[in-house]
C-alpha cells in the first residue's frame, strides 16, 4: 500500500509541476529598444506619414488634429524583442499602444497577428508620430493566446537612444 501511495504522490507532484510550467512557461518576456529623431530630418518620409494618417490608414490614431509642419513632430521607432520559453506557441499577437499626451498616431506596426513558436524568439516594431518628448511615459500591451487561453504582457516604452 505504501508503494501505491508513493506512486500517487509522484504522479501528483509531476502533474502540479506540469501545470506550473504551463502557466510560467506560456508567458512571453520582452525587451524594448527605442530610437527617436526629429521629423524635420526625414522630410520625405514625413510627407508620406502625414498622407497615411490623413487617409485614416494608420494602425492606431490618438489625435484628430491636423498635422502641421515637420518641425513640430518627433518620429519614434520602437523594437520589442519577445522570447517564448514555453512548450506551446504564443499565437496571434494583438498589439495596442497606450499613448502619452501629444502622441498623434502609430503609423507603422509589424508583428500584429504573428505567432511566436515554442522555445523561440520573435520581434515586433512600431513607429510613432508625436509632439511629446521621446521620454514621455508610454506602454504597449501585447495580447496573445496559448492553447486558446488569452494572455497579455505590458511593455513600458521609455527613453530613446
Amino acid at each position: 500500500m505504501r508503494g501505491f501511495q508513493a506512486f500517487l504522490t509522484v504522479v501528483l507532484v509531476l502533474a502540479l509541476a506540469m501545470v506550473a510550467y504551463f502557466f510560467v512557461g506560456g508567458t512571453l518576456s520582452a525587451d524594448c529598444s527605442v530610437a527617436s529623431a526629429p521629423a524635420a530630418d526625414y522630410a520625405d518620409a514625413f510627407v508620406s506619414i502625414r498622407s497615411l494618417i490623413a487617409s485614416g490608414a494608420a494602425p492606431q490614431m490618438f489625435s484628430n488634429d491636423e498635422i502641421t509642419s515637420a518641425q513640430d513632430y518627433l518620429l519614434i521607432d520602437v523594437n520589442i524583442s519577445l522570447k517564448n520559453i514555453g512548450l506551446f506557441d504564443a499565437e496571434w499577437l494583438d498589439i495596442e499602444v497606450t499613448p502619452a499626451p501629444g502622441d498623434v498616431a502609430v503609423y507603422s506596426l509589424d508583428g500584429h497577428g504573428s505567432d511566436i513558436s515554442a522555445m523561440s524568439r520573435g520581434k515586433t516594431n512600431l513607429k510613432l508620430l508625436t509632439t511629446a518628448s521621446a521620454d514621455a511615459p508610454r506602454s504597449v500591451t501585447i495580447q496573445y493566446y496559448v492553447l486558446g487561453m488569452p494572455r497579455s504582457i505590458q511593455v513600458a516604452i521609455t527613453g530613446a537612444k
